[in-house]
Parts: C-alpha cells; structure tokens; sequence
C-alpha cells in the first residue's frame, strides 16, 4: 500500500519521483491488491511534476 502526502511528494527529488512513478504504474494493474491506491498515488504525482514546470 502507498501512503504519501502531497508534502512526502514535494521533498523528493526528480528522480525519487519518477522511481515511484514507475512503481505505482506497475502497482496500478487492476489485479493488484494496491491497485486503488496506486492510482491515487499517480495523480498525486502527476500534479506535483506539474507543479514543478518543466526541467532546466
């Protein structure tokens, strides 16, 4: 299960961001257990790349 803020989201870094992206996207697989919150969790992500702007 996934358990972060908005807060946990914005201390990390592109990296650690895109990291958990890709395991929340692997997570997402309706059959998984952690299927719900992954989504969520890639939302969330979503937003704070977002926020961000673009890179350098």
């Amino acid at each position: 299960m996934f358990k972060m803020t908005k807060t946990d989201l914005a201390k990390k870094s592109d990296a650690q961001l895109f990291a958990l992206f890709q395991e929340a996207s692997q997570a997402s697989v309706p059959a998984t257990a952690d299927a719900g919150s992954a989504h969520s969790l890639l939302a969330m992500i979503r937003a704070e790349i977002a926020k961000r702007g673009p890179s350098p």
